[in-house]
């Protein structure tokens, strides 16, 4: 009888375990006209084009929510790194947050088309493929993961900063050891010319350049120039080998459990958010390609 009930117990435990880690604070539901806040977590320095995006998308949520909706957002990693954020997303431990694509391919294989390297000429051809049926389709297989997909943000391009002198050929890159995300096809990719890639959480990658832990790094323009990435590793090439967009997520539990009309409120922003900072975006670049 003692060993029933201490199994019984055992049960118990686990099934709440359980129930807390599957869930977290999504799991509450919230009904028409209520009041809550959204935390909505990312990697990017505050002046950064996404943040900027992430606040036009808190002012449109609270605005059209008559204050009721607030969003708070957490940039510069203060909630993790990307994959430590989009667990937490999952968990329901935060509401929101926005990786790149390239950690978020973990979670869902068909997001993998966008490690490939050099598969976009441009931004334009891009934006055609992400707005397309197949890019809502890839959205929509997130929700699998316990994460709704409010859409492509914008990250753009992917180039080489270097800390000992500038790579004009692929054999500049043998032997370097490169930070890299941890993505199988990133790191396939720079193995095939000789490079070392060393994954790493974006958090230590500054000390990392700083110590000689790694040789470079790739990200787009301005996140090497946000991030300060280009005081310890001056030199660039514009390989452009990989584009690279973020993608909004947000807790699916919570916002299944939205209101239709806050539902669309939130949709509505991220929506709006995203076609405003795209050519600003572009723009930006541009001018710390011309600055870097």
């Amino acid at each position: 009888m003692g060993r029933k009930r201490s199994h019984i117990a055992v049960a118990a435990v686990v099934a709440l375990s359980l129930s807390v880690w599957a869930g977290g604070a999504s799991n509450q539901a919230f009904a028409k006209g209520d009041s809550y806040t959204i935390k909505f977590g990312n990697v990017i320095s505050p002046n950064d084009t996404q943040n900027k995006g992430y606040e036009l998308f808190t002012d449109l949520v609270a605005k059209r929510s008559d204050g009721r909706i607030t969003v708070q957002v957490y940039p510069d990693s203060q909630l993790g790194g990307e994959r430590e954020m989009i667990e937490a997303t999952q968990f329901g431990d935060i509401e929101m947050t926005a990786p790149s694509v390239g950690v978020l391919a973990n979670f869902n294989k068909s997001l993998q088309i966008f490690d490939f390297p050099f598969i976009f000429k441009d931004a334009k051809t891009a934006y055609e493929v992400l707005d397309s049926d197949l890019g809502d389709e890839m959205l929509a297989g997130l929700k699998d993961s316990g994460l709704v997909a409010l859409g492509w943000g914008e990250n753009g391009f992917r180039n080489l900063a270097m800390v000992n002198g500038t790579v004009k050929t692929p054999d500049g890159m043998k032997g370097a050891k490169l930070r890299t995300m941890q993505v199988p096809m990133h790191i396939a990719y720079w193995q095939s010319i000789g490079a070392a890639p060393t994954p790493m959480p974006f958090p230590e990658v500054f000390t990392s350049l700083q110590q000689g832990v790694v040789d470079g790094v790739e990200n787009p323009y301005e996140l090497l120039f946000s991030a300060k990435f280009t005081e310890p590793a001056q030199y660039l090439t514009e390989t452009r080998h990989i584009y690279d967009p973020e993608v909004i997520l947000i807790n699916k539990k919570f916002f299944e459990g939205l209101s239709p009309e806050d539902q669309k409120i939130i949709q509505d922003a991220a929506d709006e958010a995203i076609a405003k900072i795209r050519p600003i975006k572009v723009v930006i670049s541009d001018e710390l390609r011309t600055k870097l």
